[in-house]
């Protein structure tokens, strides 16, 4: 798999979680927050929406760029927040005790995460400053 597409697949994933967020917060919650939910509750599960959406164009706009310093921070970024996230949605299931449906997250994250070490590591720029 090239950067490019795993910068794409990223971005698609990113947007489509911005987006639950978003328009449907207590279902991208996978059943950690009830129907009883306050509404400042859920207008609180809305503000995350903003950061996935903005990852998500990040990334979408890094698709076609070239080898350089500010692409491998981008891949650098990506790798920490993937794995920050798989590892927080883990915790949740263990520790919290948080459904069992918590770990298809963690999964894709830890696996978006070996996609850019094995991609982004490979193609890092040789461009020194």
């Amino acid at each position: 798999m090239r950067l490019n597409i795993l910068f794409v697949i990223s971005a698609i994933y990113l947007a489509l979680i911005g987006l639950g967020f978003l328009f449907a917060p207590l279902g991208s919650m996978f059943g950690t927050v009830g129907p009883e939910a306050s509404a400042a509750l859920i207008a609180t599960l809305r503000g995350p929406a903003s950061l996935f959406i903005a990852l998500a164009l990040l990334n979408w706009l890094a698709r076609n760029a070239e080898a350089s310093k500010t692409r491998d921070a981008i891949v650098l970024a990506n790798i920490v927040g993937f794995s920050v996230a798989g590892i927080l949605d883990v915790i949740a299931v263990v520790g919290a005790g948080a459904p069992s449906t918590e770990l298809v997250p963690a999964i894709i994250n830890f696996v978006i995460v070996v996609a850019f070490f094995w991609r982004g590591g490979a193609s890092m720029s040789a461009v020194t400053t």
